[in-house]
């Protein structure tokens, strides 16, 4: 959960008025994110555009990363259990070159 200085929150009231000049705190990063509150709740976040990016980003990649490590793990109980098989460079170009030959024809 996000944290907010009192100087990030403003009431949307107070954001209509003052549009400009808070985007512009935005803009000059003398605001990190702006909280914007209906009823005393915050309602809304504005952010730099870059800034929502970055996070998105970061989510996207712990999910990749989370797919992956769950992979892995799948793996490696397949090894533990016996259930994997292992085959040579030289098999897996045998069993690759047969199932070129048959999508080719």
């Amino acid at each position: 959960m996000l944290s907010y200085n009192t100087n990030e929150l403003f009431s949307a009231t107070e954001m209509a008025k003052n549009f400009a000049t808070i985007t512009s705190k935005l803009y000059k990063n003398e605001l990190e994110k702006v909280g914007i509150l209906k009823n005393n709740k915050l309602d809304f976040v504005l952010l730099k555009s870059e800034d929502f990016e970055k996070i998105i980003e970061k989510e996207v990649q712990k999910v990749l990363f989370e797919e992956d490590r769950k992979f892995v793990a799948s793996q490696v109980e397949k090894i533990k259990s016996g259930a994997a098989k292992f085959h040579s460079l030289e098999e897996t170009q045998t069993q690759l070159d047969a199932a070129i030959k048959i999508y080719e024809h």
